[in-house]
């Protein structure tokens, strides 16, 4: 076989494994909204918050995937009647991850939920993934495994009213299963602190 042709069938196999990928992603936000509701969540968004760009070819990849979640059964924010009064619940699933390994990031976010002016839309990605990366609009600190963030007071209105975070990571490939949904995502955000 030549090696032009390796190379090419190299790219194909490549762009193959990747589309697997996303069709192994799908499932799995389709099972963590469907669990999420047994174990007291609700999902706010219908679609997983994503970043793009047609001018960066790292925005023409996504690896990077958020959904949302509040806890069921609060007060309603009076002015958006789909938001709860209550803590946002993050799942980040970052394809490469810190260490350039996959990993999922489960944040514990509060909010002043008067600067929110509507829900988030798919491409409000950033508000929620800068939140651990952005040093210069956070104070971000780890210990022990454990994140913490919170805005500078110039960057909380740009950031929707965040007051903190909280956060720990796990490889993705112990998310594998409805109990390891359940075990590793749903009752990790019941314990963040």
């Amino acid at each position: 076989m030549s090696l032009k042709i390796e190379k090419g069938q190299n790219i194909s196999t490549a762009v193959h494994v990747l589309v697997e990928t996303y069709k192994n992603l799908n499932s799995l936000f389709t099972e963590m909204d469907a669990l999420s509701i047994e174990d007291g969540f609700i999902p706010l968004t219908p679609r997983f918050l994503r970043w793009k760009s047609d001018s960066s070819y790292d925005g023409w990849l996504t690896s990077n995937f958020i959904k949302l979640y509040q806890i069921q059964n609060h007060t309603s924010v009076p002015h958006l009647p789909d938001l709860s009064d209550s803590e946002i619940f993050c799942v980040e699933v970052d394809l490469t991850g810190e260490d350039n390994y996959p990993e999922v990031t489960l944040a514990k976010l509060t909010y002043d939920f008067t600067q929110w002016t509507r829900m988030p839309a798919v491409s409000d990605h950033w508000i929620f993934g800068d939140i651990f990366r952005m040093d210069n609009h956070f104070c971000i600190k780890e210990d022990n495994g454990k994140w913490t963030s919170e805005p500078f007071e110039k960057s909380s209105k740009k950031y929707w009213g965040l007051k903190k975070a909280v956060a720990i990571t796990v490889p993705l490939i112990e998310i594998s299963s409805p109990e390891t949904i359940k075990s590793k995502i749903f009752k990790e955000f019941r314990e963040l602190e």
